[in-house]
């Protein structure tokens, strides 16, 4: 792994690790490969070559792990074989050298992302090496595994907490304060949801309330903020972050904030946190010419960085606005805008979300979304193979089924509409939600489609108990033939 030690750059405890323009190239093409066998479905080749990509740039979130992690779950899912004893042995997550450590812990998750010891091996040696973004991702993963638990683990939640301060402390030592903040609320989440699981247990309350009051020390809310203000140099800096905090702003103090924001970021466009801290002030507002100053910023920081995630963000900002002026024109009464807003939406959807799939092909949540537009562009045959492929994440599971079968819906083939709806019906936990009251109307669509009178009758008849004015249901039990 290249940069077996966080760089000195003359504060080496809270240094980050650093990989070099040459490391991420590197980096680069063994990700681009993956990709490829993630695509032939070859996970295990896959996981190998992202493992790879990673010793040289463990920090790649968007590029390296979560394609990682994707993999491993289809991997997983596939048949795949967890680690055994001899792999354990073989790769240890207590190498002498932190680096290998920590790509032997990667290499561990890969084959086994729900393994818990194989997270925490990753977050120990994240923490090591000081890869702090690859922290932030982990907490995340650790976190839902550990809620997951039958019975909670007290000792890795108490992991958790310390890598957390740890990675927090460092972050605020380097100035990061937005990313130090991220790290703080995600621990504070997580330690959350132990005391709700544990509510008696004192020890785990202080905990909590330990790690909140740093959080909102570093988030600059109290008076006595304790060392984190004591290294603000004046009260004008105390004001600022007091000041970005607050959703209600003097227009003339936000102006304020955006200019020394844009100074900050102008002064180092590479600094983790003054990117993220200029174009949310820009953004907050939700003003027309200060979004595209933002989408300008970001468009201009991918184009001499090639971070994805930053072209994402501006894609993202666009999206909004277009959103925006479909709801503005529906607003209007104008029909003939509103259509022309909704096409252009749309068009621009399609080819970000296609773009976005090319890039991460193994992203099941990337892979719905894409799925959508196709299906929003009557592209059925496209859509379903991708649908079927997206139902492997249990978050969209049940959206993935609805948008499913409405295509088979859409191409007459009312029998394979039927069953997949039946099945996500029958498996959607809140039958009277939105999705649940969907799934049901067109199932009943289907059933009525092939002809299946009574059974679209007793379907119509469980949503009218449901929403009695849901939709056009009351109309077409009306004109149903008996039956």
């Amino acid at each position: 792994m290249a940069g077996k030690t966080p760089p000195d750059d003359g504060n080496k405890s809270s240094a980050r690790h650093a990989a070099s323009e040459l490391d991420r190239a590197k980096a680069g093409k063994w990700f681009e490969r993956a990709n490829e066998f993630a695509t032939q479905k070859r996970y295990d080749s896959a996981i190998e070559y992202y493992v790879n990509g990673l010793g040289f740039w463990p920090d790649a979130v968007d590029e390296g792990l979560r394609p990682l992690h994707v993999s491993g779950v289809l991997f997983k899912q596939t048949g795949g074989k967890k680690p055994g004893l001899r792999d354990s042995m073989k790769r240890s997550m207590t190498a002498k050298d932190p680096a290998e450590a920590l790509q032997n812990a990667l290499w561990l998750f890969g084959h086994d992302p729900d393994n818990a010891a194989y997270v925490e091996g990753l977050l120990k040696n994240a923490n090591g090496m000081h890869c702090d973004d690859l922290v932030l991702w982990a907490v995340g993963v650790f976190r839902k595994l550990l809620d997951g638990d039958k019975k909670p683990n007290v000792k890795r939640y108490k992991l958790l907490k310390e890598v957390v301060e740890e990675t927090a402390d460092r972050a605020s030592d380097r100035g990061e304060i937005a990313f130090a903040i991220s790290v703080l609320e995600a621990g504070v989440e997580a330690l959350s949801g132990l005391a709700r699981r544990l509510p008696r247990d004192r020890e785990v309350e202080t905990t909590v309330r330990d790690l909140s009051t740093k959080l909102t020390i570093v988030r600059g809310r109290y008076q006595d903020a304790g060392s984190f203000r004591d290294s603000l140099q004046d009260e004008g800096a105390q004001f600022d972050l007091h000041d970005q905090d607050r959703i209600v702003q003097d227009e003339h103090r936000h102006d304020d904030l955006i200019a020394k924001a844009a100074s900050e970021y102008e002064a180092a466009p590479d600094e983790p946190g003054t990117l993220k801290k200029y174009v949310d002030l820009l953004l907050r507002r939700e003003r027309e010419e200060e979004e595209v100053r933002a989408i300008g910023v970001l468009v201009e920081h991918y184009k001499r960085t090639e971070k994805y995630s930053t072209k994402q963000w501006a894609d993202d900002v666009y999206m909004k606005q277009l959103r925006r002026a479909v709801r503005d024109a529906q607003k209007g009464g104008d029909d003939e805008a509103a259509a022309q807003a909704r096409s252009k939406l749309l068009n621009f959807e399609i080819k970000v979300f296609k773009e976005r799939h090319e890039r991460y092909p193994t992203d099941l949540r990337v892979l719905f979304e894409y799925a959508k537009r196709l299906f929003s562009f009557r592209r059925y045959d496209d859509a379903i193979p991708l649908l079927q492929r997206a139902r492997s994440d249990p978050k969209n599971r049940d959206q993935c089924a609805l948008y499913l079968g409405r295509c088979f819906y859409k191409r007459q083939l009312y029998d394979q509409a039927v069953e997949t709806l039946q099945q996500a019906v029958s498996e959607h936990e809140i039958a009277d939600d939105a999705v649940g009251k969907d799934l049901l109307y067109w199932l009943g669509r289907a059933q009525e489609a092939r002809k299946s009178w009574t059974d679209a009758r007793k379907v119509y008849g469980r949503l009218l108990q449901m929403d009695y004015n849901f939709r056009d249901v009351r109309d077409r039990m009306e004109r149903m033939p008996a039956g």
